[in-house]
This record gives C-alpha cells, sequence and structure tokens, in this order.
C-alpha cells in the first residue's frame, strides 16, 4: 500500500490550512476540528487525536471541490470544519482529494488508497464530490466536435445554447459514470466498518464561463472548450446552466443505487461572477471555483445536510 504521494507533497499542512481560513475570513479562530491527509494523518495521528473528541469522523474524496479552489484557497473540507466549529460539533476530515480528478481516476484510486481508509475507521460519514471534472473534461479536452460539443464553426446559431451539445455522447458519459459510481459504491458497502456508512454527493453549482483560470496552467475550462468548438458566447449562458443540470441529473440518479446516498443541494447557492471579471467575482474565485465567501455559503449547506442525515 502506498500511502505518500503527489497529493501530499502539493497540500498545505492542516496547521497551515486552518490558519489560512482565518486569513481568509479576516478573522481570528481557534478551530478544535482537524482537516489533514491521509499522509498528515499516519504521521501525527496522536496529536491530531488528542485534539478530539470529535463529533463527527469523516472521510473526504473527489475533486477539487474537495481539494482546493485555486493555489491560495482551500475547498470546503476545511470551511465546513470551520462551520462545524461554530456549531459546536468539531470533526475530524481525513480528505484524500486531489484536483482533477475524474470518477474514473476514483475508481482507480478505490483499489489501493481509498479502501485502504475504509478500512480503518467505521467513518459517520463519507463525503464525495464527482462527475463534475468529467463532463469539463469531455467538453474540453477532445478535437472539436468530437466530445461532448458540437463543431459549431459555420453553423447557423441555434435558438438554445443547449443545442450545442452532442446528445449521444452525453448519453455514453452517463453511462460509464453510472458503471464507475456503481463501482464505487460496491467498494464501500464491501467494507466491514462502512457498508451502512451515509454518503453526501456534492452536486456543485453553475459556474459563468469566463476567461478566469485558477492559476497558470490550471483554467480556464468552459471558456476554452467553448472556444475550441466555436460557440458564439451568447449562447454560453444556456449552455453552462444545461451542462451543469446534466451533471446534477447523473448525481441525482446515483441515489437510486444505495438508501444511504444523499445528494446535497449545492445548487443556486452561490451569486454570480461577471462574464467580463478575468479573477474573483461574485462568489467565484475563478471560473469553476468558489472563493471564501461562496465555500462559506456552502458549508452552511453541508453542514445542514450532515445534521439532517445523521440527526444530531
Amino acid at each position: 500500500m502506498r500511502f505518500h504521494s503527489v497529493r501530499d507533497d502539493c497540500r498545505i499542512g492542516w496547521l497551515h490550512s486552518r490558519r489560512r481560513i482565518a486569513s481568509n475570513l479576516n478573522t481570528e479562530i481557534a478551530m478544535p476540528s482537524v482537516v489533514c491527509t491521509g499522509h498528515e494523518y499516519l504521521g501525527r495521528s496522536q496529536e491530531i487525536e488528542a485534539r478530539g473528541p470529535f463529533t463527527y469522523r469523516l472521510l473526504a474524496d473527489g475533486d477539487s471541490w474537495m481539494d482546493r479552489s485555486s493555489l491560495v484557497i482551500p475547498s470546503l473540507p476545511w470551511f465546513l470544519a470551520h462551520e462545524m466549529d461554530n456549531r459546536g460539533q468539531p470533526v475530524l476530515i481525513i480528505n484524500l482529494a486531489i484536483a482533477g480528478s475524474e470518477l474514473r481516476q476514483l475508481v482507480d484510486i478505490m483499489k489501493g488508497e481509498f479502501v485502504w481508509w475504509l478500512q480503518q475507521f467505521r467513518y459517520d460519514a463519507i463525503l464525495l464530490s464527482a462527475g463534475g471534472n468529467d463532463f469539463i473534461d469531455a467538453a474540453r479536452d477532445p478535437d472539436p466536435g468530437q466530445g461532448l460539443l458540437l463543431n459549431m464553426a459555420g453553423q447557423p446559431l441555434p435558438a438554445d445554447g443547449y443545442a450545442c451539445v452532442d446528445p449521444a455522447a452525453r448519453r455514453l458519459l452517463k453511462d460509464y459514470l453510472d458503471t464507475d459510481f456503481r463501482q464505487l459504491v460496491d467498494a464501500i458497502r464491501a467494507d466491514a466498518y462502512n457498508h451502512s456508512t451515509p454518503v453526501l454527493l456534492n452536486s456543485y453549482d453553475t459556474p459563468v464561463a469566463r476567461n478566469a483560470p485558477a492559476g497558470p496552467g490550471f483554467g480556464p475550462w468552459l471558456y476554452k472548450a467553448y472556444q475550441k468548438n466555436s460557440i458564439d458566447p451568447r449562447l454560453w449562458p444556456a449552455l453552462t446552466a444545461g451542462l451543469f443540470r446534466d451533471i446534477s441529473s447523473v448525481i441525482q440518479g446515483w441515489t437510486t443505487f444505495d438508501g444511504a446516498l444523499h445528494v446535497v443541494p449545492t445548487t443556486g447557492v452561490l451569486n454570480a461572477a461577471d462574464p467580463a471579471s478575468p479573477g474573483s467575482s461574485g462568489d467565484l474565485a475563478n471560473e469553476i471555483h468558489p472563493n471564501a465567501s461562496g465555500w462559506t455559503k456552502e458549508a452552511r449547506v453541508w453542514a445542514d445536510a450532515l445534521a439532517q442525515v445523521l440527526g444530531r
């Protein structure tokens, strides 16, 4: 079993991350909650456990919504920890997430690191963010017209931006996502400790396609996908709304696999960004990731979901 990975080298340490939140929120906080990578937990388990007792022990995995918004802004787990502390319910979150992960990559990871961590504890809940990158990469990475989006070069302007989505590609993407996610659920339910552990699923929020990267070489994502496929900017709002409805629909459909799968209602929470802004705007730090104000809102929604699912 390999415990150390690139994700551990690239992540800010758990004490530093807690100070980073305080800086972003312009406040002094003393958090009994702990957010740590698996590698950090293994190296400092006694110190971490001594900060308990924790109301909840949580395992997080997935993409950038569980890892970080940018090089200087962490993501949901850190803001959720702060919100839980505000509610007097400190948490320990062991975070395995890595920005950019697709669901198929999570399935590969579950054969090692994820399954190993399932075997270590009975978690109160598992937090997952998956599926969004698969949609975005299917729109951005292939050659024009060869992925999720149609090549609109030389085509008449459709009445609805969502008409730029290839229906056959969308169905194929949904089928493979459903297959991969079922494998992930089966791995969780096969574990002796976590066969009935609730799994909370991120459902993202609809961003604004704009030229707002997270940093050099990181994005923008939708902006590049739409330009590559010669999609008129007038169609971008409706197209983005349609794509994120599809993402939400796929994730909602996963709840039929298992009665302990719960979608967190994260859609419609964030204030939209200015399409002309190249940086933080509204509740978005960049094109697709929340900033500190956005994460604070999302964390309240997740904390409410935990309270509803766990009943305490």
